[in-house]
């Protein structure tokens, strides 16, 4: 008959706590191990001493050093591990075995690898227990323990993955389809982004899904953060803080610190701070300032790979964009390369016109809002764009002149860079006879119409800057659309439906609203600040003609939308 024992139990730090408190006794000998004690013949039934052993693993009470024996002895019987005894497994894997001591993670480790070797039918089991403990008990409170946690976990990970080369797929799989959900807290998905981008440390070939998966996660996350959504919290937010302390009351937590009012753009704001500094911790030399170029250009080429299958295609994104922003600023060369990738899209007839168009407002906002463009940079796009431009209107002389999306949209583009760069552009070298090169008096009097399709605000701004600087004088061309006005408001209807037609202006480098964030981009972003109403010498009568600075400097777009289903009908 077996004898009743206490378990080995983890002692408290007092002594006369241990000695009063209650006993939690439990059918298992100490004198045997845990198959011995399963497989004895006795008074006591299977069920009952299987249960008294999942008792035992599961208790936070048991002391480490007595599942440490069992996890030896285990290691090397896997088999005893069969159907009849399966719970044993499922309870070692409930285990939070990452919080322990070196000590009980290699013994825990070991029994894991030899688990999967010897029965893969539990590689599911084992790598969904990963995921789960990717956000088990994250905290952004407690970094150091977070960090220990995780060591723990990729240690024994890694050794998986390598052990079981099949694994790595069906892991990366299931990160993307275990990703938190939308309205999971902060911790929750900093922790889960955290260990993905751990992962691809050590897994360098599936580095690449797993930014496209972190990324389009992001995304889903960014298009629920309108601008204006965001700018609404942030003022009943600013409102309440003036009333709490009007009157004499503390204000809420996020009113005192940088975190944003919105939820969903509080999470934004966090997990792009995480991608910016993995793109800084990924691209320089450890503990220097010194680029490592070769790192740098692989993942420029991968993040680049993800902007043409994930952002591009997205409008309403207002954030999420910013990735390219900013490691465009690590090197000339980068944002070179990413230029020339734009004008290749809007050139290349075998992409959709919206893609097209979309690639033309990149180009416009990028050589508009990045300090890091040189303005050597800008006139020599302004000789691409133009000549292109010229090129277009020697070769389409049709009457339908709404079906050239793609041209107004990079007539739309120089317009918007010439009123960005105007005063750098005029004090270069012969920069006053460049710009009248690039004959704007006839990309803006040609039958194709630029001015009628392009924002209305851009046009107000470029029409007042180029009459400044008697580089063209266009307001007769916009008086004139603003005559045909009520037919030009008929024709929009049949236009907006034509293949082709220029879609509503999209500004993708808008000025970054994420508190915590906004810091990786503020060094190298341009505020539109010229007044050009101080610097107009000529009153102009039409009040529709003045040059709103404000809207301007905010580019804001008049609206967002999803253009994935419209390239799928126009692209059929």
């Amino acid at each position: 008959m077996a004898m009743v024992l206490q378990p080995i139990l983890k002692t408290n730090s007092a002594k006369g706590d241990t000695l009063n408190s209650p006993r939690v006794t439990f059918n298992l000998p100490n004198d045997q191990g845990m198959i011995q004690y399963l497989k004895a013949e006795d008074n006591l039934s299977h069920s009952s001493k299987l249960h008294s052993i999942i008792k035992l693993i599961s208790s936070p009470e048991t002391d480490d050093q007595l599942i440490i024996q069992w996890l030896n002895e285990l290691k090397d019987n896997i088999r005893f591990l069969d159907n009849e005894n399966k719970r044993i497994t499922y309870a070692l894997l409930a285990i939070p075995w990452y919080t322990k001591d070196a000590q009980f993670i290699a013994a825990y480790k070991e029994f894991i690898l030899n688990l999967i070797i010897a029965d893969m039918s539990y590689l599911n089991v084992v790598l969904t227990m990963f995921i789960k403990a990717f956000i088990s008990g994250s905290s952004m409170d407690n970094v150091k323990q977070d960090l220990k946690r995780s060591q723990c976990i990729h240690l024994v990970l890694k050794s998986i993955l390598e052990l079981v080369p099949v694994s790595q797929n069906i892991f990366c799989t299931m990160m993307s389809e275990r990703f938190p959900y939308i309205k999971s807290p902060p911790s929750v998905f900093l922790s889960y982004v955290q260990n993905m981008l751990t992962v691809s440390s050590y897994l360098q070939s599936k580095r690449p899904f797993i930014l496209q998966c972190i990324i389009e996660k992001l995304i889903y996350v960014d298009v629920h953060c309108s601008r204006e959504t965001i700018a609404y919290y942030e003022q009943v937010a600013e409102d309440n803080n003036e009333l709490m302390e009007s009157m004499d009351t503390e204000a809420p937590a996020n009113a005192k610190t940088e975190e944003m009012a919105y939820p969903l753009a509080r999470t934004l704001d966090i997990l792009m701070d995480c991608l910016f500094k993995y793109i800084k911790r990924t691209c320089f030399l450890e503990g220097k300032d010194e680029l490592d170029w070769k790192a740098t250009k692989k993942l420029y080429k991968e993040l680049l790979t993800i902007f043409d299958k994930v952002i591009l295609p997205t409008q309403e994104c207002c954030h999420v964009q910013y990735l390219m922003f900013y490691i465009c600023s690590l090197k000339q060369d980068l944002c070179d390369g990413f230029l020339d990738y734009l004008w290749k899209k809007v050139q290349d007839l075998k992409v959709g016109f919206i893609y097209r168009q979309i690639a033309a407002f990149y180009i416009g906002s990028v050589l508009s809002r990045a300090k890091y463009v040189s303005i050597n940079t800008v006139t020599a796009c302004f000789d691409l764009m133009s000549s292109w431009i010229h090129r277009y209107i020697n070769a389409h002389t049709s009457q339908d002149v709404g079906v050239h999306g793609t041209f107004h949209s990079v007539c739309q583009a120089m317009f918007y860079v010439f009123s960005f760069r105007i005063k750098e552009l005029l004090n270069m070298p012969d920069g006053y006879r460049h710009l009248q090169s690039l004959n704007f008096d006839r990309i803006v009097t040609c039958r194709l119409n630029p001015l009628k399709y392009c924002d209305k605000t851009i046009v107000q701004n470029f029409a007042s800057t180029a009459r400044n600087h008697q580089i063209a004088y266009v307001y007769p061309v916009i008086e004139k659309n603003n005559r045909n006005l009520l037919y030009s408001a008929f024709e929009s209807k049949e236009e907006s439906n034509s293949t082709g037609s220029m879609i509503r202006t999209f500004f993708p480098f808008d000025p970054y609203l994420l508190k915590k964030s906004k810091q990786w981009i503020e060094p190298h972003f341009r505020i539109y600040n010229h007044s050009h109403k101080e610097e107009d010498l000529e009153d102009h009568t039409d009040d529709e003609m003045d040059v709103n600075d404000e809207l301007f400097s905010y580019s804001c777009s008049p609206g967002f939308t999803r253009v994935r289903s419209v390239l799928k009908d126009a692209n059929g």
